[in-house]
């Protein structure tokens, strides 16, 4: 027979430890970085320089002749995988087609143009390094009055009645204009503007089992079953056979 026990302890502006912190700080906590596994391959993303411009030719080979380098890979090695969903529902929302790696143009800094891998991430960090004019893409002189700058520097959002990706109307409580100045002073209370920093950067191991059908993911991330969920529907693969998990 189960046993519900409820306590009242007054938790509000109590000194609280932290459980989750020795594991962390003491080196004891597993990150992704952490991770080793059997054949393990690194991958190094290339990005793009430029806020806007056109992808005229990618040349890989520097990358492919150096020692430790598997492959390297370009948008048009991609077109398989689904566009990158949005996590986000808004009413009406219409998300634009965005793809893993830019094939034909980029349309922000740091942009991913292409993903060298190889047999250690020294090497294919080099790799990208190593002549990185020949291997980035070569983007078209952004000069207006010739009209060669690309006009949509975003990606095509699907037709509709304007060009924003979504149009969300509220109404206002109270027809008095609120003053930011004076809410502030008659507060009882003042929270700063929170900035997490995290101990561990992005980062991700992924195993798959061909005869299994089965892709785990290790992920640095707060979301694993949003990952789960939008890394299947990229894939094509049902979320059953696509697991994410965090380290412990």
């Amino acid at each position: 027979m189960a046993t519900t026990i409820v306590t009242h302890e007054k938790l509000t502006g109590q000194r609280l430890r932290r459980k989750e912190d020795p594991r962390l700080i003491t080196g004891t906590a597993t990150y992704v970085d952490d991770l080793k596994m059997p054949g393990m391959h690194h991958a190094c993303i290339v990005r793009s320089p430029h806020a806007a411009a056109r992808i005229r030719s990618i040349n890989t080979q520097p990358a492919l002749d150096r020692p430790g380098v598997v492959a390297v890979f370009t948008g048009a090695d991609v077109e398989s995988v689904g566009p990158v969903p949005c996590g986000a529902s808004l009413p009406g929302l219409r998300v634009p087609h965005h793809a893993i790696l830019a094939k034909d143009r980029v349309y922000f800094v740091g942009h991913p143009v292409a993903v060298v891998v190889a047999t250690d991430r020294y090497i294919a960090a080099d790799a990208v390094d190593l002549r990185r004019s020949r291997l980035r893409a070569h983007p078209s002189r952004l000069r207006s009055r010739k009209g060669d700058c690309p006009r949509r520097p975003r990606p095509s959002i699907p037709s509709g009645p304007t060009t924003s990706p979504s149009t969300i109307t509220r109404k206002a409580a109270s027809r008095k204009k609120p003053s930011p100045k004076r809410n502030h002073h008659q507060a009882a209370h003042h929270q700063s503007a929170p900035h997490p920093t995290a101990m561990e950067t992005r980062g991700v191991v992924a195993d798959y089992r061909a005869a299994e059908k089965n892709l785990t993911l290790w992920s640095s991330t707060q979301i694993p079953h949003l990952l789960r969920t939008l890394v299947a529907q990229m894939l094509g693969v049902a979320r059953t056979a696509c697991a994410s998990s965090r380290p412990k």
